[in-house]
């Protein structure tokens, strides 16, 4: 089912489509979603089976699809509409940079997200069309990822959000999902609470009572990187926040990111990179957006 959205254009790792057209019965198969997406249902209903669970979802109601999950719609009414943001796991680590340790557990474990308070529904409403504005003059732009990133972070926050004052009504539990699931969340909620001073998988596979292969094994299922490599990303993402937004030296950095010496976080950036933190800091701030 919709096989030839669920990839990226060329030099980006996002993509936005809508469903207008009711799915018929034969292309309503079981499908594996490769990446995460949000479904933001604005007209009509449909019937979801989703990673075990069946979720109706109505006019004005989101459900959160995270990766390498199964998924098939069935009984779509005639009036059924939706928008669709896919994006890459790699935009889901930086958009979710400095977020509190239970957000992420929130919207993995209550996938589906009814807007039933007037404000919710406009503030989805107005991000949703916001991203529909915005990919139809995005090549005006010369940081469009970083555009997208903060819309989906305000999208993300507001799910999270929500998940607190639902969670009575939700009976849905931890077990909807798979040990790889669960296991790759506990990772990710660590790695948002610790990846400015620990930089090493043993820490985080330690802290999840499992060995750093296994660690690597669920990460390459997950985002077909290894531990390591999400590990660097999400610490990569923070020191470029740092370099950017603070007026911070860069020895002042790499001390706030646990660097024995400037000269092992210049070579740890530029590995990662391609540059220096003083050269990717004047390059940014020369950038005629700044």
């Amino acid at each position: 089912m919709y096989s030839d959205k669920f990839h990226f254009e060329e030099g980006l790792n996002y993509r936005i489509f809508h469903i207008t057209k009711p799915i018929t019965q034969s292309n309503s198969d079981i499908a594996i979603i490769p990446y995460p997406c949000l479904i933001y249902c604005s007209e009509g209903s449909a019937k979801i089976n989703y990673n075990n669970n069946t979720y109706t979802i109505h006019k004005d109601s989101v459900l959160c699809v995270f990766s390498n999950t199964t998924f098939q719609a069935t009984d779509i009414s005639d009036d059924f509409q939706s928008s669709v943001i896919l994006f890459s796991n790699d935009l889901i680590i930086d958009s979710t940079i400095g977020f509190k340790a239970e957000y992420l557990s929130n919207i993995f474990t209550h996938p589906y997200k009814p807007l039933t308070d007037e404000c919710n529904k406009q503030v989805f409403h107005n991000l949703f069309s916001t991203l529909n504005a915005y990919e139809d003059c995005k090549s005006r732009f010369e940081r469009s990822t970083d555009f997208v990133y903060g819309i989906i972070r305000c999208m993300l926050i507001a799910l999270a959000e929500m998940s607190k004052h639902e969670n009575k009504l939700n009976n849905i539990s931890n077990s909807s999902f798979s040990t790889t699931d669960n296991y790759f969340r506990d990772f990710l909620k660590l790695l948002s609470d610790n990846c400015k001073t620990q930089h090493n998988v043993a820490f985080y596979a330690d802290k999840l009572c499992i060995t750093p292969k296994y660690l690597n094994e669920i990460c390459r299922k997950k985002t077909k990187k290894t531990a390591k490599e999400v590990i660097t990303r999400a610490v990569i993402a923070q020191i470029k926040n740092a370099l950017i937004v603070s007026g911070t030296s860069v020895q002042r950095i790499a001390y706030d990111f646990n660097f024995c010496d400037q000269s092992s976080f210049g070579k740890y950036f530029k590995k990662a990179t391609g540059l220096a933190p003083m050269a990717f800091r004047n390059k940014h701030n020369d950038s005629p957006e700044s």
